[in-house]
C-alpha cells in the first residue's frame, strides 16, 4: 500500500484540519475549562515570568557564531541564574541570536544542567544550538520550581542518525548493502558501536519520516563493513527482515543511547518549554520524572529539509508524575518510537511483613494511593493508601497500609513479582490539545496514566496504533489507565507496518489489560497475553474522524467504555483482507453507537 494511493479526499480533508490546527494556536489556554473527568484540579500552563534582571549568556564568554565551544559558558551563565534568583526574584537569561557550538564535557547524560533552581526564564531568541557529542542530551532541569525555556532550535553535528538508500540485498547471508547519502554520518562512527542500542528502519520514498507499509519497523545491526564509496554491507538476525526490502529503498539506521534526551526535568514543578524547535535526538526530546505542572507549548519535533527522521525515541517520556504534562499546538513527526509516553510510577515489594505491612524499594509518601497487580495471572490484589511510611535504609523503605492484604504476596525485585502502583504518580490530569503527529514509527500516544484529555489533535500515517492504552506488563512498567476522555481528533492511515498488520487485534485507538504470556520464561521476554480482569474504567471516545486500517477500535478489559457520534471510514489502500470499525472483547457496560 502506497501511502500516495490513500483515498485523496480524506488526505485533502486531514490537510485542511491540518491548517485549520495551525492556524488555532492563537487559541488561548485561558478558554480551557476543566473536564469533568479530572479528580483534581490543575492550573493552566505557566508561559510568563515577572522578571527583575537580565543575565546575557555572552558576558559568561558564550558568543554565537565565533566556532567556539559554549558550553563552560552556558553552564556558567546558569550558575549565576540559579545564585541571584530566589523566591521573590525571578531572572531573565538572554541568548542573542546565531550559532552556538557545544561539544561535550564529563557530564554523563546532558551538556548542560540546572539543580535546585528557581524562577528562571531563559529566552533563547532564536538561537540554534549545536551539540557535537551524539550521545549526550542537552539539558537537564533538576528539583526546580517555575522555570521557562522559549525560543531556541536545536540540532546535531554529527547527527546521532545516518539515512540513505538500498543498493544491495543478499538474503542468503542476511545482509543488505547501503549507500549513505552526502554529508551523512559513516557507519564507522564510534557512536554505532557506543549506543545503548544501534537499529534501523525501512523508509516511504514518498512521504519523508513515514516507514515503507507493510515492512518491519526495526532491523537490529551493529555489525557493518565498509565495501567502497559510502557503501556497507549491514548484517541483519534473520534473513525475514530483508523479504520486503527493494533496491533504491530509503533507509535511517540510528544511534540510540537510552536517556540522552533533549530535555530532562524530574522531581521539579511549573517547568514550561515553549517555541521550542529539535531537528534530531540520541534517543527522546522531552523525559520527565516525578513531575507537578510541566508543559511543552508550541514547541515541535520537526524534519529539517532533507532528511527523512528526527528522534531517535519517545518525543515525550513521563513517568511518576502527580500531575500529567500539557502538551499544546505542538508538532511531532519522523521520530522512531512513540509520540508521547505516559506512565505510572511503580514499587518493588521486596517483603511482606505482615497483612498491612510492606518493604519496598523506594519512599511513598504519606496518603498515597497504590493498586497492587498479579502480573502471572493478570490479577488486581487490592487498591489501598498508605498511612504510615518509614525509612529502613538508604534504599528500603516499609509503608503501612489502610486495609489488610487477603494472602500472601509475590515478593521481589522483577517485572514476574507483584507489583506496586501508585495511582497517585498517574500523571493525573494531564492535556494532549491541538498537536499533529505525522509520518512516524510506532504510536501517537502510550498511555498508562489516569484522568486525562485528548482532543482537536491530528494523527496521520503512525505505522501502529494512533492511540494504544494499555499496561507495560512485559515491560515491567506502566499500569493500567482510567478516566480518560477522548474527543474531537482526526485519524488518518495509522496502522500499516508489519506489527500492525499480523496481529489480530490492531486498531487506530487500542485498549487492552495484559498479563505475562509464559512467566517461566528463560529469556528477556515473557510475551503477553489478554486477561480476564477488565481493568481499564471510563473510557470515552467522541465525536472523532478516522480513516482506519484493520479496525477503528480495538476495545478490550474495559469498564464503561462509551464510543459515540464519531464518524468511521475504513481506508481504500488498507492492505488488510478483513478488518472492521469494532473488534471488541471482555467488557462491561460498553456503549458503541454507530
Amino acid at each position: 500500500m502506497s501511502s500516495s494511493k490513500v483515498n485523496k479526499y480524506s488526505i485533502k480533508v486531514c490537510s485542511m484540519v491540518i491548517s485549520c490546527l495551525w492556524i488555532s494556536m492563537v487559541y488561548s489556554q485561558n478558554q480551557f475549562e476543566l473536564p469533568t473527568n479530572f479528580r483534581t484540579k490543575r492550573n493552566l500552563p505557566l508561559t510568563e515570568l515577572d522578571t527583575k534582571l537580565n543575565i546575557y549568556v555572552a558576558d559568561f564568554g558564550a558568543i554565537p557564531n565565533d566556532n567556539i565551544d559554549d558550553t563552560i559558558g552556558i553552564q556558567k551563565a546558569l550558575n549565576s541564574c540559579r545564585e541571584i534568583a530566589g523566591k521573590n526574584k525571578a531572572v531573565k537569561l538572554i541568548f542573542s541570536k546565531g550559532l552556538y557550538d557545544l561539544h561535550t564535557n564529563t557530564n554523563k547524560t546532558h551538556l548542560l544542567n540546572l539543580n535546585k533552581a528557581n524562577n528562571i526564564l531563559i529566552e533563547g531568541n532564536g538561537a540554534e544550538i549545536i551539540i557535537h557529542d551524539p550521545l549526550k542530551g542537552f539539558f537537564s532541569i533538576l528539583n526546580s520550581k517555575n522555570i521557562i525555556v522559549k525560543n531556541l532550535y536545536i540540532d546535531y553535528n554529527p547527527l546521532p542518525f545516518t539515512q540513505g538508500k538500498i543498493v544491495g540485498i543478499d538474503q542468503r547471508n542476511k545482509s543488505f548493502d547501503l549507500k549513505i547519502d552526502e554529508g551523512y554520518p559513516s557507519l564507522k562512527h564510534t557512536m554505532f558501536q557506543k549506543a545503548s542500542r544501534a537499529w534501523g528502519m525501512l523508509m516511504d520514498e514518498m512521504n519523508p519520516g513515514k516507514l515503507k507499509d507493510g515492512a518491519p519497523n526495526l532491523y537490529q545491526s551493529k555489525q557493518f563493513e565498509e565495501l567502497s564509496g559510502g557503501i556497507f554491507r549491514v548484517k541483519v538476525r534473520s534473513s525475514k527482515l530483508l523479504k520486503h526490502m527493494e533496491l533504491n529503498d530509503y533507509y535511517v539506521h540510528i544511534a540510540r543511547s537510552n536517556g540522552r534526551t533533549i530535555f530532562k526535568t524530574a522531581h521539579s514543578k511549573d517547568v514550561t518549554y515553549l517555541n521550542i524547535t529539535s531537528y534530531s535526538s540520541p534517543a527522546g526530546t522531552y523525559n520527565a520524572g516525578n513531575m507537578k505542572e510541566w508543559n511543552i507549548i508550541n514547541c515541535k519535533v520537526k524534519l529539517k529539509e532533507d532528511r527523512i527522521h528526527s528522534a531517535n525515541a519517545d518525543c515525550i517520556h513521563v513517568k511518576g508524575g502527580s500531575i500529567g504534562p500539557w502538551v499544546e499546538n505542538c508538532l511531532f513527526e519522523g521520530y522512531s518510537d512513540d509520540a508521547i509516553n505516559l506512565k505510572s510510577s511503580k514499587r518493588y515489594i521486596l517483603n511482606q511483613l505482615s497483612e498491612r505491612e510492606l518493604v519496598i524499594n523506594k519512599k511513598t509518601k504519606k496518603g498515597t494511593v497504590l493498586r497492587i497487580y498479579n502480573p502471572r495471572e493478570g490479577k488486581l490484589i487490592g487498591k489501598y493508601e498508605v498511612v504510615s511510611d518509614k525509612r529502613l535504609n538508604k534504599r528500603n523503605f516499609k509503608i503501612t497500609l489502610d486495609s489488610p492484604i487477603t494472602g500472601t504476596l509475590n515478593v521481589g525485585k522483577t517485572k514476574k513479582n507483584d507489583l506496586v502502583y501508585l495511582d497517585s504518580e498517574s500523571n493525573e490530569s494531564f492535556v494532549v490539545r491541538n498537536n499533529i503527529f505525522k509520518n512516524a514509527r510506532r504510536y501517537g500516544i502510550l498511555l498508562q496514566a489516569s484522568n486525562g484529555l485528548i482532543e482537536n489533535n491530528v494523527f496521520e500515517n503512525l505505522s501502529q496504533s494512533a492511540i494504544t492504552i494499555n499496561n507495560g506488563v512485559d515491560w515491567g512498567e506502566g499500569f493500567v489507565a482510567h478516566d480518560i476522555t477522548i474527543k474531537n481528533n482526526t485519524f488518518n492511515n495509522c496502522g500499516y507496518d508489519a506489527v500492525y498488520l499480523n496481529n489480530l487485534n490492531s486498531a487506530t485507538i487500542a485498549l487492552r489489560v495484559v498479563k505475562l504470556k509464559n512467566p517461566e520464561a528463560k529469556g528477556k521476554w515473557c510475551g503477553v497475553a489478554p486477561t480476564n480482569w477488565k481493568g481499564l474504567k471510563n473510557i470515552s471516545i467522541t465525536n472523532n474522524t478516522f480513516l482506519y486500517n484493520k479496525h477503528a477500535l480495538s476495545i478490550e478489559c474495559s469498564v464503561n467504555t462509551k464510543i459515540k457520534s464519531n464518524v468511521f471510514q475504513r481506508n481504500t489502500s488498507d492492505l488488510t483482507s478483513e478488518g472492521s470499525i469494532l473488534y471488541k472483547n471482555n467488557n462491561t457496560n460498553l456503549v458503541f453507537e454507530n
